[in-house]
């Protein structure tokens, strides 16, 4: 008898190792699982894996999956920030705290932009926007700027609806540091934790350590159920012992990844099993 199939619907045959879904393929090849990555899924797939970097997807457009595949995150068709968002504000909102200007599209928007953004124009304002991203009217490329009111909020950023304004609510360490939390999860399997940095926005150059954590909010569980996600990540903060949820992602990445699977990895591909 033959291994069961993954399919996995990529935009591209070639899939980087920066990605999670490419090293937990390794892992499940590892397990004996046939993995086929394509834009169209194979014809006889046992499970299919929908995996399109793009925020919004047009349910039209995808790929079908064969008679009696499973079909997993074939229901996340959006997951812009406005839709989950419990911090945004409004012009004439009554918080007076710091605020924080987003793009409301997946990591900055840079997989949505696509050629549309590579005009000379585009790319004079992104240069532009390196120095003033009010001149530019054009946030900074991979950078969120943390304004100290409402009042300091470019009236054009309002306008703009592929942009959104919350509230700066960051969590700290108990030394002071800025912390993030991430829930990585695929089917039953999963694991959480916490980044900590000195910068606001707890990027990967500027996080002084990581560590474990032993559960996930049962708000966040809820929540990813009512998503529909099968496979993801989620970022959030606590604040008093309520999650907020910052960001969902449907096409997880591993930034500092070398390609080999790592225990965590593997530990995650056995979620595999609950589909199988």
């Amino acid at each position: 008898m033959s291994a069961p199939k993954i399919s996995i619907s990529h935009l591209t045959a070639d899939v980087p190792d920066y990605y999670a879904i490419s090293l937990l393929s390794k892992a499940w090849r590892e397990q004996g699982l046939e993995v086929e990555i394509a834009r169209e899924y194979a014809d006889d797939a046992q499970i299919c894996i929908l995996h399109h970097d793009k925020t919004r997807l047009d349910k039209d457009g995808l790929p079908v999956a064969p008679r009696g595949a499973k079909s997993l995150n074939g229901d996340v068709l959006d997951i812009s920030k406005r839709l989950f968002s419990t911090l945004q504000l409004a012009p004439e909102s009554d918080w007076t705290g710091p605020v924080i200007v987003k793009s409301d599209l997946n990591h900055f928007g840079l997989q949505d932009s696509g050629e549309a953004k590579a005009d000379l124009v585009s790319r004079a304002r992104r240069r532009l926007a390196r120095h003033s991203w009010r001149w530019a009217r054009l946030l900074p490329e991979k950078h969120y700027p943390v304004l100290s009111s409402l009042d300091d909020v470019p009236n054009w950023v309002w306008n703009d609806r592929d942009l959104l304004v919350e509230k700066f609510l960051p969590e700290y360490s108990e030394d002071g540091l800025y912390c993030v939390r991430g829930w990585v999860f695929f089917g039953d399997q999963g694991y959480a934790y916490r980044s900590l940095s000195t910068d606001p926005m707890v990027k990967a150059a500027s996080v002084v350590r990581s560590e474990f954590l032993d559960d996930v909010p049962a708000e966040l569980v809820a929540l990813r159920k009512q998503m529909k996600f099968d496979f993801g990540k989620f970022d959030y903060v606590e604040h008093d012992g309520t999650p907020i949820l910052l960001d969902a992602n449907k096409t997880p990445t591993y930034p500092t990844s070398d390609g080999t699977p790592t225990p965590r990895t593997r530990l995650l591909a056995k979620g595999i099993e609950a589909f199988l």
